[in-house]
């Protein structure tokens, strides 16, 4: 008994060596044993020595608590490869239904990987099949080919060269424009300032996972009750192409949260699809150095291929910050309805994640400082979403908690919460003055000379 406190004394303290020294005079005790194992494969788990819990699992008998940290302890020694993926991947991959009829994949006529059984419509790749629950109506036969090429392209023009190829006809432009809507913060905004009419396309997870989509259904839900937007949610398990290339679940390009909008784009005479990409990611490089976005061959490349498949490329918020974002819904009744943090319970947000404290903070939202994620995140160099992040803390007073950035508080950020005026020649002509209107009406622009022109918080090339 004595020892078996002493085991726990040390273990409840951190004392991870100690206590696998008690634990290891207990495994003889039949009594005892089960808990002494616990003692040692939790203590090393807790280290991080993932090697010794395999080795330590391996030579004990199987059962609930062997497994379970056998199998975690393999995903972390995991060597990235397209052949391996974890043991939670793995079970969501073999969980996937396939379509009845089996279609061979083919590298040069992209066309010929999608099909159609009923409502769904599915995409072969070289790692099996992924599919979209698509409206009643919806004719796959009748879906301009660039189209199709362009929802290929942007799930696997990462790994496949063939999805890049030319196009060799053009679709004519629709009438409606829409957005890849994800019911963010950033989203959100975006569709504050798009017209009216503007078709809010929301991508939903097929499968379960760490995604909670509680918080965002919250504003879906109500924008559909009040019929203030047009909401499409489309269910679709294309995330999970990554994970066939050693990636993690989710988008396979900047662009394929809006595959649903892409391959839709006929049936709902689709002319435009936006995204909210706020300044921080058009103008800002990685948020912390000005770049000239409209001459970056990202931005030419995209547009481009857009436009071959009858759509204009909106980014209607590239000439607002995330600050400016968070201006924009705390002027709108839905602010009430929107929260950006993922792992939220479909009222509040965690208070623990990035997210929660740079998008929900500065709304007066609650958040733990000292939580580990955003204590990662403060440390880490160059500062994630640099510029914002720099914001933040200078408007909720935390400079503090970055003392060797405070040479980067010499200058007040409040030009960040203004609108950068180049930005609205991005604007496609036809989507261009209801938007820049929009958002003269919300925020004040900047001033020049620009200050966010001069922008290199970390002396980077």
């Amino acid at each position: 008994m004595f020892r078996r406190t002493l085991m726990r004394w040390r273990y409840n303290r951190g004392h991870w060596q100690h206590a696998r020294k008690h634990a290891g005079k207990l495994l003889e005790n039949p009594k005892e044993v089960v808990l002494a194992r616990s003692v040692i494969i939790r203590s090393y788990w807790n280290e991080g020595r993932y090697q010794e819990v395999l080795q330590i699992c391996n030579q004990w008998p199987d059962d609930a608590l062997t497994l379970y940290y056998k199998e975690r302890a393999e995903d972390k020694l995991i060597v990235v490869s397209p052949m391996k993926v974890t043991h939670r991947v793995q079970r969501i991959r073999d969980d996937q239904p396939v379509p009845k009829t089996d279609i061979n994949w083919n590298e040069s006529e992209m066309v010929e990987n999608f099909s159609q059984e009923g409502e769904i419509v599915w995409f072969r790749y070289p790692g099996g099949y992924v599919f979209w629950e698509v409206p009643k109506g919806f004719d796959l036969s009748s879906t301009h080919e660039n189209l199709l090429k362009l929802v290929a392209e942007v799930l696997l023009y990462p790994w496949i060269p063939s999805t890049r190829a030319s196009f060799t006809k053009t679709r004519f432009t629709g009438s409606r424009a829409s957005l890849s809507f994800s019911a963010g913060t950033d989203s959100t905004a975006a569709a504050l300032v798009m017209p009216e009419t503007t078709l809010l396309g929301y991508h939903r997870r097929s499968f379960k996972s760490l995604l909670d989509h509680r918080n965002a259904n919250r504003l879906l839900n109500h924008l559909q009750e009040s019929r203030t937007r047009d909401i499409l949610s489309i269910s679709s398990n294309h995330e999970l192409i990554r994970t066939h290339y050693g990636k993690q679940i989710g988008f396979s390009s900047d662009f394929a949260c809006a595959s649903h909008l892409i391959l839709l784009a006929d049936h709902l005479d689709l002319g435009a699809i936006g995204f909210g990409m706020p300044l921080d990611n058009t103008y800002l490089w990685k948020g912390h150095q000005y770049r000239n976005f409209e001459s970056t061959d990202y931005y030419v490349k995209w547009t481009k291929r857009f436009q071959q498949a009858g759509l204009d490329l909106l980014f209607p918020i590239a000439a607002i910050s995330e600050a400016g974002a968070l201006k924009i819904v705390q002027q709108s009744d839905w602010l009430e309805y929107l929260n950006s943090c993922m792992r939220g319970d479909g009222q509040n947000g965690c208070g623990r994640c990035w997210k929660c404290f740079h998008k929900n903070g500065p709304l007066g939202r609650t958040f733990d400082i000292e939580s580990s994620e955003i204590q990662v995140y403060l440390n880490k160099r160059p500062l994630p979403t640099a510029t914002h992040a720099l914001w933040a803390l200078q408007t909720m007073n935390l400079e503090k908690q970055v003392p060797d950035l405070a040479h980067l508080f010499e200058q007040d950020f409040s030009w960040w919460v203004q609108a950068y005026p180049p930005a609205f020649d991005l604007l496609p002509v036809p989507w261009r003055k209801e938007i820049q209107s929009s958002i003269m009406s919300f925020l004040p622009t900047m001033m020049e000379p620009y200050v966010l022109e001069t922008i290199n918080h970390f002396n980077t090339e």
